[in-house]
């Protein structure tokens, strides 16, 4: 009886150490959506106002420079972005240039208060402070895809066209 309890006591340890290995595996993080050749964009707030005044830090800027290049080009392609927000689990979003005329915003991220899903755009806008998809049908004709601030842009404009080289 002895060595059943004890079998059963292994058993248990074992079940309960092997669900912390998954709980473990199952978190993305900033350095796999970097090495996925994600966007990155923490907030360091759960308040809205406070992200869109800047509470948010931008990482791995780069794709978006290859991305713009390809819009400018007029060339198909796709940019991911994961948001990490403060608290709560990371959402990736992807901003899909199809043509001159046609741009499908598909969010995942509630944490810029834009609307939730697939968004059908015309255009995009970029600058030094943040990227937005415009001509939008829906509520608002204008969604912001991702905030950043200056210096993290001039940066990651700098990185890039060394990468470009």
């Amino acid at each position: 009886m002895k060595k059943i309890w004890t079998a059963i006591g292994q058993l248990v340890l074992l079940i309960g150490c092997s669900e912390k290995e998954i709980d473990k595996e199952q978190k993305f993080t900033v350095k796999d959506a970097i090495e996925k050749d994600h966007v990155v964009i923490q907030n360091l707030s759960d308040k809205v106002n406070e992200i869109m005044t800047g509470a948010t830090k931008a990482e791995h800027l780069v794709p978006m420079f290859a991305f713009l290049d390809d819009v400018e080009a007029d060339k198909e392609s796709t940019l991911k972005v994961t948001i990490f927000p403060k608290n709560g689990e990371p959402t990736t979003s992807e901003l899909h240039y199809v043509n001159k005329d046609k741009t499908i915003f598909k969010n995942k991220n509630k944490s810029f208060t834009m609307p939730i899903g697939d968004i059908e755009c015309s255009s995009i806008i970029a600058s030094s402070r943040n990227l937005m998809a415009d001509g939008c049908n829906g509520k608002y004709s204008t969604v912001l895809v991702i905030p950043f601030g200056v210096r993290e842009y001039n940066l990651a404009n700098v990185e890039y066209k060394k990468q470009k080289k």
